[in-house]
């Protein structure tokens, strides 16, 4: 089976899903298939390029297409990021042969329009190519909920109708969680469609991420914490996350002495907090930049309490994948944001956190205190969040029904 990976982030980089299909991708070709990934020649989150444009990886083949690197600073520079991989992407899926079926994920957004036109226009002889949707961001829903399309307007309609054309075309559709499989079968899909539409959350890997001895973690001797309570925020804080209700409780909590925030990662919600801690005096508040894979399980280990966030406008449209990382390396965590988020529901049925509801600061200074005066039941939530991932959520548990639905939607192009 030949597998085409299409998304503008894939290894080395350090993006969510460049990791997850990078993960995928070892494991097809462990199972001996053939991988070809066209992404982007962008550094995610910089401006910086990678130095080759062709890799082979074993039967894993990397074609790194170039686009324009405004970033995510101007609306304007980052449609141009967008259009530019998307024409740079194209033009490399037609030089490459045709494969049997395309895994089209949601970055740059609707990327998977491009899967849609070779399904249509490439006829190999006796088959077909089959389509599947890894629906990472539900598009244009987040556009709207970050305000930057009105539901109303000719284009979300024309957007709209574009992701339901594509998605009732795709042969099978990847939900991250049960709440955007629901809007997507509200807002997209028939209910004839429900039986293309498979719920598997985003992972990591239990061999790479799990507990390890507090004390001993290089990472609280680096950073001076070594006897400091810490909260950790990893990975983007972008528009989908609520970060005035961080900016509250990290004023509330400033005098409290040991207590030490720390923010990993890169997105708008990091840049707010950067600009404000200098002014504000917060001592209490340390940033780190994104941590190589290599080093995330030291990074995920350095907290006492992990922290998450998510807006209720993405309800249904995200799921925080450092969720993931968080059950594996066995630590409690505070989700801020509505309880029916597919997060929340994860940490509410393992009992392994708490859900605050966002603007609830008294509340989520109230958990952060209970957590740090009860190691007991620190201890005790991580391991429910262990044993949770590792029945449910390991990356071999993923990459192994993915690999079904990939190897089911080929033999059905097949026979037809």
């Amino acid at each position: 089976m030949h597998v085409l990976i299409l998304n503008q982030t894939f290894y080395p980089d350090v993006a969510a899903t460049a990791q997850h299909m990078w993960d995928l991708a070892r494991h097809l070709d462990a199972s001996g298939h053939r991988v070809t990934a066209i992404t982007s020649q962008s550094v995610y989150g910089s401006s910086e390029r990678f130095s080759q444009t062709y890799q082979r990886i074993r039967n894993i083949t990397i074609h790194r297409v170039p686009q324009t690197a405004f970033g995510k600073v101007h609306t304007f520079g980052r449609m141009a990021d967008f259009l530019s991989f998307y024409v740079s992407a194209f033009r490399k899926m037609n030089d490459l042969p045709a494969p049997d079926v395309i895994l089209a994920l949601t970055s740059p957004p609707m990327i998977a329009v491009l899967g849609h036109w070779q399904k249509l226009f490439r006829h190999p002889p006796n088959r077909r190519i089959a389509l599947v949707n890894h629906v990472m961001d539900l598009y244009p829903d987040a556009a709207v909920a970050m305000g930057m399309l009105q539901p109303s307007r000719p284009l979300t309609r024309f957007l709209t109708g574009l992701t339901r054309r594509t998605l009732q075309a795709c042969d099978a559709i990847i939900a991250l969680g049960t709440d955007m499989k629901d809007r997507l079968m509200e807002t997209y899909l028939l209910p004839v469609h429900e039986s293309r539409i498979h719920v598997i959350p985003p992972w990591a890997d239990q061999n790479e991420i799990f507990p390890t001895d507090r004390d001993s973690n290089p990472l609280r001797e680096e950073l001076g914490l070594k006897n400091d309570f810490v909260l950790l925020y990893s990975g983007n804080f972008g528009q989908a996350h609520d970060v005035e209700t961080f900016i509250r409780t990290i004023r509330a909590t400033r005098s409290q002495i040991g207590l030490k925030w720390c923010f990993s990662g890169g997105g708008r919600g990091i840049k707010i907090l950067q600009e404000l801690a200098p002014t504000e005096g917060w001592n209490h508040v340390r940033f780190l930049p994104y941590q190589p894979r290599e080093k995330l399980n030291d990074l995920l280990n350095l907290a006492d309490v992990h922290l998450i966030s998510q807006s209720p406008a993405y309800t249904g449209i995200v799921v925080p994948s450092k969720l993931f990382g968080i059950l594996s390396a066995g630590k409690p965590a505070i989700m801020v944001g509505p309880t029916e988020a597919e997060a929340s529901r994860i940490l509410i049925d393992s009992q392994s956190g708490f859900v605050i509801k966002p603007g609830d600061v008294e509340t989520m200074t109230h958990a952060i205190q209970q957590l740090r005066d009860n190691p007991t039941l620190r201890q005790q939530m991580g391991q429910r969040a262990r044993q949770t991932f590792c029945e449910r959520y390991d990356c071999r548990l993923s990459c192994a029904r993915i690999e079904r639905i990939l190897h089911q939607v080929v033999e059905n192009a097949r026979c037809r």
